[in-house]
């Protein structure tokens, strides 16, 4: 008789690779969503009520003699 050499098929890789990319982008996705800018303190001036006046305004120009 005859020997027939059988030989399994090697599963190509790139599904694989297809996959975990995939999830890193979910991931990533999910880390954007969920994740909340950092919110930075501002310190307010509390209000007096006093209306402080402005300085006068200086000439657009001057006579020079």
């Amino acid at each position: 008789m005859a020997e027939i050499n059988i030989e399994r098929k090697k599963k190509p890789v790139w599904p694989w690779v297809l996959l975990l990319l995939l999830v890193a982008l979910l991931a990533w996705g999910l880390y954007v969503l969920t994740n909340e800018p950092e919110e930075i303190e501002v310190e307010e001036i509390p209000e007096t009520g006093m209306v402080v006046p402005a300085e006068a305004p200086q000439p657009l120009y001057s006579y020079v003699a």
